[in-house]
């Protein structure tokens, strides 16, 4: 009888094969299905979203599927200490991460899918055929990297993720920023991955193998070489340890461009001129989650490097600090949620780096629901406001698009992290998890994670400002235009993804309540069986070791100072819940009213400073134009002028020389012979003189 596992490509390949159907029918230049063509992608992603179920409850139940299915290419080991040869294959790796992954994919997938009824074709496009085409390829793609047992397979997948992102971004080709927003997002992003290619390779040339888990995976024979069990190929001389950072940094590059985070975020708020459904699929399971997914993916690799983790963790909570002072200003409401976006991915890459393996794919896992509910809860009110995104022309919505309102509010106290929805779970978790191994460590690993604990205690404040000022402008008050006074809210395609959506960021934070409770080892056992698998079937398998204190082995004098037991855990939830309701309650009090004023004006020049971004885009052009081009002219001077030159005149030698010894080439066997004697007798003058015949 089958078992679940038998069916993982099927996940992939249905979205893959709704794709292929929308491709013949936008060739075909007819309308052959009914809706655009979104019926196949629908029936696709509901058949992958139930072969998930079945492979994470599998999962659940302590089975995990590690399968190699294809092999791409074989050839000899790149290192003589390898037993393995060096071979390039296709194969699955079912495990708690990878099944927790699939299921949140292909279920926002579906309800994008669902959603895109209402928001597109209520709208008269053209081209949707192109639309879902592109929706069923991005699907495919994202869980396909997601079932992926290799970092190569990986790669690829990642690509084409980024190829699709750039082809929805885009959809709208015919306008102005589409087009030049999807360019911008390939080309970010494309400048990461080249650092993520560069760690490919060096991964197969210091190990032979690119797979994640196993007896022959990367981070199996990374740890034997840490513990002088096992010898691989590093590079100028460094120790194990030392490559082992730089490679992790260097896969890091395509992370910090796909999940956004500083410097290369600046594509994702661009990214919001293509179609809202696409921006909910970007930003809470494809595109950005990517990165985030990789990093998580590769733990057992990182978990070696504690300065490889303290540069994730700083990286992503001054990202976190960072996008939430730049969301305090924003007009535009898809503007506040890609900024809340960078900034969530932020904490994500927090939890992780601060050895918080449990809470930062938890924090994965809410903020996928909670913020695909707040971008389609925006593409609600956008098709109400005939997609004018301006907050300051709305007001007063709340009455009529009430369920909207309700979802939307669900999921702004998710994002928030008022308690007991889904964002405070685990973003307090994250924060838990930074304070703690930043006092239970001595070194300069403890100082990083307590200022990393800081920023984002400090992006609470702003989290929870920002997010009820865009609640108060967009449903409270008094409507401010004409078409927010007739606004209606949409049909059944656009509610039922919300009411699902909305339940989620208000109940699945409480599969996991650290931060206002102590578990005991039974709960912890009961709680992680349920959702990441079990020790045996998961975590050993594929972090390399077992229990839920495995983030606590990352830190060799952990223990030194405060350990978890003597820092209660709802007392960090409840500084942080406070600072949340401060920022939230600040908004009310600046925007609930019936006409509230634009108090950002009052900041002034810090509030130019914020909206523009820092001034970061005009900053990289500046960089482009006077740094990047002028030192590319210089290198293609040298180029031609150097390096062309020795090349072309070692070759005008041979040349030249050549066309002269030709000459003596004419078929005359009288100069042949003549040639002949010549050569034998300067070769016995040679010798003569040479060797001491005179």
């Amino acid at each position: 009888m089958a078992g679940a596992f038998d069916y993982a490509v099927a996940i992939a390949l249905l979205p893959f094969l709704s794709f292929c159907l929308a491709v013949g029918v936008a060739l075909s230049g007819r309308d052959l299905l009914p809706k655009g063509g979104a019926l196949p992608g629908i029936a696709a992603t509901a058949g992958s979203l139930v072969l998930s179920a079945w492979m994470f409850f599998s999962v659940s139940n302590g089975e995990t599927h590690n399968e190699t299915f294809y092999t791409w290419a074989a050839g000899e080991a790149a290192t003589g200490s390898l037993s393995e040869p060096l071979t390039l294959t296709f194969g699955v790796l079912i495990d708690p991460l990878s099944s927790m992954m699939l299921l949140i994919v292909s279920l926002v997938a579906l309800l994008v899918h669902v959603f895109s009824l209402g928001y597109m074709n209520d709208e008269g496009e053209t081209g949707l055929p192109r639309y879902y085409a592109g929706l069923g390829l991005f699907t495919a793609s994202m869980l396909g990297f997601v079932l992926a047992d290799n970092l190569l397979m990986a790669f690829m997948f990642f690509e084409l993720v980024g190829l699709c992102s750039y082809l929805l971004i885009g959809f709208w080709f015919r306008r102005e920023g589409p087009p030049s927003a999807a360019k911008k997002a390939f080309l970010v992003t494309r400048f990461g991955d080249y650092f993520f290619l560069i760690g490919v390779v060096a991964v197969f040339a210091t190990f032979g193998t690119a797979k994640f888990a196993g007896e022959h995976s990367f981070p199996h024979l990374a740890e034997q070489a840490i513990n002088g069990e096992a010898t691989v190929n590093t590079f100028l001389g460094l120790g194990p340890e030392m490559w082992f950072t730089a490679i992790g940094l260097l896969v890091l590059g395509g992370v910090i461009g796909k999940s956004a985070q500083f410097p290369l975020h600046t594509w994702l708020p661009d990214a919001m001129e293509g179609p809202t459904p696409v921006s909910a699929l970007i930003h809470a399971a494809t595109m950005v989650a990517a990165g985030v997914y990789l990093v998580a993916r590769m733990y057992g690799f990182y978990a070696l490097s504690p300065t490889a983790l303290a540069i994730i963790a700083l990286v992503g909570a001054f990202t976190a600090l960072f996008a939430a002072t730049m969301g305090l200003v924003k007009n535009e409401i898809k503007q506040v949620l890609a900024y809340s976006t960078i900034s969530q991915y932020g904490y994500i890459m927090l939890g992780l780096g601060a050895g918080g393996y449990v809470a930062g794919t938890f924090h994965l896992l809410t903020h996928a629901f909670f913020k695909a509910l707040l971008f389609l809860g925006a593409g609600s009110v956008i098709i109400a406001m005939h997609h004018n995104e301006d907050m300051w022309e709305m007001g007063g919505l709340k009455d009529r698009m009430p369920v909207t309102y309700y979802t939307f509010l669900a999921g702004s106290l998710a994002l928030a992290g008022i308690v007991p929805f889904a964002g405070f779970w685990s973003k307090d978790e994250v924060l838990y998890e930074a304070l703690v191994h930043g006092l239970g460590t001595t070194s300069g690993l403890g100082t990083a994670l307590l200022v990393a604990y800081g920023m984002g205690l400090i992006a609470v404040l702003f989290t929870g400002f920002y997010t009820f000022r865009m609640v108060m402008l967009t449903f409270h008050g008094e409507p401010r235009s004409d078409t927010a006074r007739e606004a209606s809210e949409g049909g059944w395609n656009v509610k039922i993804p919300l009411v699902v959506l909305g339940l989620l960021a208000t109940t699945i934070g409480f599969v996991n309540m650290v931060p206002v409770k102590d578990l005991t080892g039974a709960e912890i056992d009961f709680l992680h069986k349920w959702l990441y698998g079990t020790e045996g079937a998961g975590w050993a398998e594929t972090l390399g070791t077992s229990g839920y204190h495995y983030h606590h082995l990352l830190f060799a004098d952990y223990g030194a100072g405060m350990a978890a037991a003597e820092l209660p855990s709802y007392l960090v939830g409840l500084l942080s819940l406070a600072l949340a309701l401060f920022g939230a309650g600040s908004a009310y009090v600046l925007y609930g009213g019936a006409d509230p004023e634009p108090h950002t004006e009052k900041l002034g020049s810090l509030r130019d400073v914020l909206y523009n971004n820092y001034y970061q885009d005009e900053y990289q052009v500046w960089l482009a134009e006077r740094v990047v081009i002028p030192l590319s002219k210089a290198a293609d001077v040298f180029d031609q002028a150097v390096v062309d030159g020795v090349v072309n005149g070692v070759s005008s030698v041979s040349l030249f020389g050549g066309s002269r010894l030709k000459r003596i080439q004419d078929g005359l066997v009288t100069h042949y012979a003549a040639m002949l004697t010549l050569g034998l007798t300067v070769l016995l003058v040679g010798f003569a003189i040479y060797g001491g015949w005179f």
